[in-house]
């Protein structure tokens, strides 16, 4: 690919087989349609931004089946497949997340156990006539991957309205109410730290408010969601069909699924780039990128992180194709 910078008159090259994410801030980008047309041959992804450094787009290639039989398996997914595999999904999450606040010993070992129960299953699940409805993530998680519990306004809860069969359901074993504790737990320990590091004075993680802390995680999500997508295209995955995130119209539920353990490598990264004070977005965004790029360890090689989502999403293929909840090969912070 041919870049030209017309401020300066400098031109360079760049070999887009060795591009994975495109992101577009520049309000004056121009593309051409050969340039476009070759990223998408290349699998590559253009990430595009609106005047506040928001995601607003990304393209993808058009659709175009690696296997069919993958296909035939995402579209008969049973409940119980999909929550077996969810439920390795957010026990590394919820690992990954230990791992964030591995600083704070007392923190640390709250998540770590939340995990290994997790991880255990269903002892704690309370039985059918216990008053608890099913666990049905699809119709509790949005397409921002956000669960009510993590994100909503707080309401006061007093002991007089916490019935038994409520009481069984928010120590239930079950991912969404692990992910649900773990993410409580866990922004009540990070969230303040970021926030002195920006020097705001946000509480809680709030997704789509589009400031301060809280709009530049989102930033970085878009950036990690991305990724996931590149991933997902190459392998024949349809993404609008998930395992836990409702489907709807536009959006990409299984990026939204797998991308769920990726988040605390870009909540590290923020932590580390706001440790010398505040820092504007532009920054943000040339750093947010950078954690694609992040060394990763996994069965004893080292890897950037973008490779090591592609074999994340290979050993889900994997474990799509054999029709059995097999272990995924989930990059896993140190």
């Amino acid at each position: 690919m041919h870049v030209e910078n017309r401020e300066d008159g400098t031109e360079r090259t760049v070999p887009l087989a060795d591009v994975a994410v495109i992101v577009a801030a520049a309000p004056d980008l121009t593309l051409t349609a050969g340039a476009l047309r070759r990223m998408a041959e290349l699998n590559v992804l253009l990430l595009v931004c609106n005047e506040k450094f928001e995601p607003c787009a990304v393209t993808l290639p058009y659709y175009r089946a690696t296997s069919t039989e993958l296909l035939r398996r995402q579209v008969e997914w049973t409940p119980e497949w999909k929550e077996q595999m969810w439920r390795h999904v957010i026990t590394a999450k919820v690992r990954n997340q230990a791992a964030n606040l591995a600083h704070l010993k007392r923190a640390h070992s709250v998540l770590r156990e939340i995990a290994n129960r997790c991880e255990v299953g269903s002892a704690g699940v309370p039985p059918a006539d216990s008053g608890v409805p099913p666990e049905s993530p699809s119709l509790r998680r949005d397409a921002e991957g956000s669960t009510p519990e993590a994100c909503a306004p707080q309401t006061r809860t007093t002991l007089a309205s916490v019935t038994p069969a409520k009481r069984a359901g928010l120590h239930a074993d079950t991912p969404d109410a692990c992910e649900s504790r773990a993410a409580r737990h866990y922004w009540k320990h990070l969230l303040p730290r970021l926030s002195a590091g920006q020097g705001t004075d946000e509480k809680r993680r709030v997704p789509g408010t589009r400031e301060g802390v809280n709009g530049m995680l989102d930033y970085g999500y878009a950036i990690l969601r991305t990724a996931v997508l590149r991933s997902l295209a190459a392998h024949g995955f349809i993404a609008a069909l998930g395992i836990a995130h409702a489907a709807k119209a536009g959006s990409f539920a299984l990026a939204d699924d797998l991308m769920e353990p990726l988040r605390p490598w870009m909540d590290r990264e923020l932590r580390q780039f706001l440790q010398g004070g505040p820092r504007p977005m532009e920054n943000w965004m040339r750093q947010a990128v950078q954690v694609l790029t992040t060394e990763v360890v996994m069965g004893g090689a080292k890897l950037r992180l973008l490779n090591a989502i592609d074999l994340y999403v290979q050993s889900f293929a994997d474990a799509a194709l054999a029709r059995a909840p097999l272990p995924l090969k989930i990059p896993l912070l140190p």
